[in-house]
């Protein structure tokens, strides 16, 4: 039996999965509903389902506020929204799945299918599971998703709505997403938005050259110019004092 809740500020849309999940062949026990944040961590925490259904944008804040107030790891998180572009943060924040409205009936049956005959990790292991997700970067394309480490990025460049990833073995990905996406994203990760343009794996910077206000010279010999707003910034990571 899979105990299962649905969270939603949206009663049809709560309705529609509770008519969707009666017709997949499995046993589901629905403990609970909720409308938004405060109301879903009360549920969570006291029901302690198997799986929650959470939407991401709620009345009084979002699914990612009910994850971070969760006090225990049992539940699995299905991120039910109708927004494409919060994948990335929603499997860093631990989720397992990420359906989009409307929700498919037949993706919602391999999700739970494939959650009910996984057995519950522990506790260290989903904290290597979301560790393992925060050392990597979940990239949108037209054609699915890349994942990689931030090691393997050289730089960002904006192209448009696009973004083109620079990866050390030469490869180019194009992002379905804008850079201002990916700058919170990557600045743990030693990034920093050196242009407007440009955002760029500092380790991989190998000298800083004076002529045309600033230029960062890359280890794979490609030159990204530094804007004249963020020059100081940059010397100063770089270890150096500006002149």
């Amino acid at each position: 039996m899979l105990r299962l809740a649905i969270v939603d500020d949206e009663a049809p849309a709560r309705a529609n999965l509770r008519a969707a999940l009666g017709t997949i062949p499995l046993e589901i026990d629905v403990v609970g509903q909720a409308h938004d944040v405060a109301s879903a961590v009360a549920l969570l925490n006291d029901a302690r389902p198997d799986v929650v259904l959470l939407d991401i944008w709620l009345g009084d804040g979002t699914g990612f506020d009910v994850v971070e107030q969760l006090t225990h790891d049992r539940t699995r998180v299905v991120f039910v929204t109708a927004f494409d572009n919060y994948a990335v943060r929603a499997f860093k924040s631990g989720a397992v799945h990420y359906l989009l409205k409307p929700v498919v009936r037949a993706d919602l049956h391999e999700a739970l299918e494939r959650i009910s005959a996984e057995p519950m990790p522990s506790a260290s292991a989903l904290q290597a599971v979301r560790q393992s997700l925060f050392d990597r970067i979940t990239i949108p394309t037209a054609e699915g998703f890349h994942v990689l480490t931030p090691q393997e990025i050289v730089r960002c460049e904006s192209d448009g709505n696009y973004t083109r990833f620079h990866l050390v073995n030469g490869d180019k990905v194009l992002a379905s997403r804008t850079m201002k996406e990916f700058d919170a994203l990557l600045e743990p990760h030693g990034f920093m938005r050196v242009h407007l343009s440009h955002l760029v794996n500092m380790a991989q910077v190998k000298m800083y050259l004076h002529r045309d206000g600033g230029t960062l010279v890359l280890a794979n010999g490609q030159e990204v110019p530094v804007s004249h707003r963020r020059r100081n910034e940059v010397v100063e990571a770089l270890g150096r004092k500006g002149r």
